[in-house]
């Protein structure tokens, strides 16, 4: 109790961030009071999504079927994927990720009969580099491999 009185008598200053946060261009504010214009906003032009697709309701606790189906979808899109245990992960454009995903979401729904899906993501984008998934596991591989 001490040391909550003591904590108290004490004024907090409120929280200031140290780091300012710009941005690389100014076009996304208009000239006029500094306003973000979110409409010309770009989505990233290269993205990797680790995505686990979950049926709801559709009476199997197995999502084999779901899931070999949802593979053949995203090799027909094109787009690079590796499936592993728990997921999928799946490069491309935003959007064209973004895409696929909904259309395996519409897919398990219609051909399954699954009342809900639910899906985890976890999306990656970087604006200094081009970098695949597999690079970046290559890169940790080579790090083990050497010794550090």
């Amino acid at each position: 109790m001490k040391v909550a009185s003591a904590l108290l008598r004490h004024s907090i200053k409120p929280y200031r961030p140290s780091v300012l946060i710009t941005f690389q261009t100014t076009r996304y504010f208009s000239l006029t009071g500094r306003k973000m214009d979110y409409s010309n906003i770009k989505t990233p032009e290269a993205c990797y999504v680790d995505f686990c697709l979950v049926p709801v309701g559709t009476g199997d606790a197995s999502v084999a079927n779901e899931v070999a189906e949802v593979q053949k979808l995203l090799k027909a899109s094109g787009l690079k994927y590796t499936m592993h245990s728990a997921g999928t992960t799946v490069e491309g454009t935003w959007d064209q990720v973004m895409k696929v995903i909904g259309q395996c979401h519409s897919l398990v729904h219609q051909k399954y009969g699954a009342k809900r899906v639910q899906t985890s993501m976890r999306a990656g984008t970087r604006t200094d580099k081009k970098q695949t998934a597999e690079q970046k596991v290559k890169r940790v591989e080579d790090i083990l491999a050497s010794g550090h």
